[in-house]
């Protein structure tokens, strides 16, 4: 088919209009001229994919990575950086646009000086090759692998790691790797690993393995259990099954950002929802009062813990549980502010019906996907609140994913 492209859309494709049908074309730019080759159709919209570029956008650039086009991590390479900031900009304020609310017009976008090297975290599938292992990626819509030479969106140190995993592996005839998992200390020299295996969650490699890795990359040390991760004077400590922002570069502007717009007080109560190993609630301590701390996972109410330890920080409290659940103890008027950054998927309604129960003046939403935070923000304007600031924190380049940033008042 032949079509001229028209506006982004939200996961890295742009639209148009073949035959009076929606079309999502993936690998171009909005404006476009291209030939497309349909690739599948759900819910009424054809998949599909630039093969020639008739007419280019004067915004488009040869991609950096040669496994672009084919890996589905990446989408926006073949654009300017300062295009894929308008874009996810459009991307936004469509999403708030289609919940009837309004991104102010003053809304920045912060973007990165160098967009790329920024990831601290990968996840790499296993890919048989003839009779040894590689590892690598899912591409684009599909659940078939292949193996990388690359990965210019990740730390370099992750992307040696890679490989002499793989060698080790290799070299120990391991199977049945389902895939391996890297956290790297962003200002130290760990590397936290952890490979899974295939219907076998509790299995672990020999020690000859750990020792040949290490050999591999003399520069780090291999940890299995836990990295460090410090900023502004706080000390945290990470596992592999605890989140972590995955752009360290990236993640201090995004909490300069929250942290101005809550402006907590000496005498502020702050509810930290989504809480996680406690970043941002332990920042906020160090401004207000009192900080409650609402987490699910039992290992990161663990880790922040110990982080509260740490930092020296008595004024944060922990109330373990769903934020759905363990906010229904949270008395009413009790709370002078919020903060919450919770996953993809957003609140849960009856999270929502608690934050709006306690009645908090001020609520400042971090969120990673613009459709679910523009829906949350619209339950809580319908509940009383009204949007006074927005900001987007571009935390993935290359990437179609983008973190917005939103305060509220009662």
């Amino acid at each position: 088919m032949r079509v001229r492209t028209d506006n982004p859309a939200h996961g890295g494709a742009v639209f148009a209009i073949d035959e009076g049908k929606s079309v999502l074309v993936y690998y171009a730019l909005p404006g476009e001229l291209v030939e497309a080759e349909p690739r599948g159709r759900r819910g009424g919209l054809v998949f599909a994919r630039a093969t020639e570029i008739l007419e280019a956008a004067g915004e488009r650039i040869e991609p950096r990575c040669p496994h672009f086009g084919e890996c589905g991590g990446c989408h926006w390479q073949h654009a300017a950086y300062s295009t894929q900031l308008e874009i996810k900009r459009r991307v936004v304020a469509e999403a708030w646009r289609r919940a009837n609310l309004r991104l102010p017009p003053d809304t920045p976008v912060l973007g990165m000086v160098d967009p790329w090297r920024y990831r601290i975290r990968g996840e790499f599938e296993a890919v048989p090759s003839g009779d040894q292992l590689a590892f690598g990626f899912h591409r684009l819509r599909s659940h078939s692998t292949f193996a990388i030479q690359t990965c210019p969106i990740h730390d370099e140190r992750i992307e040696r790691a890679v490989f002499a995993f793989a060698q080790a592996a290799n070299e120990h005839n391991l199977s049945g790797i389902q895939n391996l998992l890297l956290t790297v200390e962003p200002t130290g020299r760990g590397l936290l690993w952890r490979l899974r295996f295939t219907g076998q969650p509790r299995r672990t490699p020999p020690e000859s393995f750990a020792h040949r890795v290490a050999e591999l990359l003399p520069d780090l040390v291999l940890l299995d259990d836990s990295i460090s991760l410090e900023f502004w004077g706080l000390a945290f400590r990470v596992r592999t099954d605890t989140f972590v922002q995955t752009n360290y570069r990236q993640m201090l502007p995004l909490y300069e950002t929250a942290l101005a717009m809550l402006d907590p007080s000496q005498t502020d109560h702050v509810l930290d929802l989504y809480s996680g190993i406690g970043c941002i609630g332990l920042a906020v301590a160090r401004q207000a009062g009192k900080v409650t701390a609402i987490e699910e996972n039992p290992h990161a109410v663990q880790l922040a813990r110990l982080a509260a330890r740490i930092n020296a920080a008595p004024n944060v409290e922990f109330l373990p549980g769903r934020v759905e659940h363990a906010l229904s103890r949270v008395r009413m008027g009790e709370s002078d502010a919020a903060i919450l950054d919770p996953p993809r998927a957003g609140c849960d309604p009856r999270a929502i019906a608690e934050l709006l129960r306690v009645q908090a003046a001020r609520i400042v939403y971090v969120s990673c996907e613009p459709a679910t935070h523009a829906r949350d923000l619209a339950l809580l304007v319908q509940g009383g609140y009204r949007v006074r600031r927005a900001a987007i924190v571009d935390m993935f380049p290359q990437t179609y994913h983008v973190e917005s940033v939103a305060l509220l008042e009662r």
